[in-house]
Parts: C-alpha cells; structure tokens; sequence
C-alpha cells in the first residue's frame, strides 16, 4: 500500500469538518489534527491519527493497522504522556462527522476539564 493511498486520509477530511463543528460550538478550543507515519517507519504496518487539545493537554490517539483496515483502535489521552494502551476498537465506517464531533467533545473538552 502506498502512504497516500492510506484510509487514514479520508479519515482526517472527515474529522477536519468535525474540528469545524467543535471550533463554532466551543470558540476557545482549537483541536488539532496530525497524521503520523512513525509506526510504519519503524517497522509496524500502521499509521496515526490524533487529534490534540495542547489548551488543556488532551489528546485523542487513533492507529490504523493494514491487517484490519476496517477497524480503528482509539484511546483518550493526554499530550504529555505515553498512551496507556487501552485502546478502544471502533468500525471505520462509523466515525462519522457527528461521532467525531463527539469524540472531541467528550475526549478534549470534558473530560479534560474533570
């Protein structure tokens, strides 16, 4: 597979309209969005997406593995640590606009704010 040809692309256009939804309903929050390609370049079959709150220290973790390329594994976390592993899995197809939407809400803003 090649990198540009990657799921996760398609993925951050749909959570970049999400980060559009959380900009106008939250103004002083401004999620953003970065897509990684360490894993892969060291050795695993696999690319991140996450999705950063540095306002608060929050940080939404998704891995793209290519042996299960309809499944996302996610994890709430923070900025400044280490993921605990803990990952959640979650169907490609249902990470919509509107589940985005609410992930942020839920992963940057409150539950960062506990």
């Amino acid at each position: 597979m090649k990198i540009k040809d990657a799921k996760i692309y398609d993925l951050s256009e749909i959570a970049k309209l999400a980060q559009a939804d959380i900009q106008a309903a939250y103004p002083d929050v401004d999620p953003i969005i970065g897509i990684s390609h360490n894993l892969r370049n060291a050795g695993f079959a696999a690319d991140t997406l996450t999705i950063d709150n540095r306002g608060n220290d929050s940080r939404i973790i998704m891995i793209f593995h290519d042996h299960k390329p309809e499944i996302v594994d996610y994890e709430f976390s923070k900025i400044s640590e280490d993921p605990k592993f803990e990952f959640t899995e979650v169907a490609l197809a249902d990470l919509t606009q509107t589940k985005l939407f609410h992930m942020m809400e839920t992963a940057l803003i409150k539950r960062a704010s506990k």
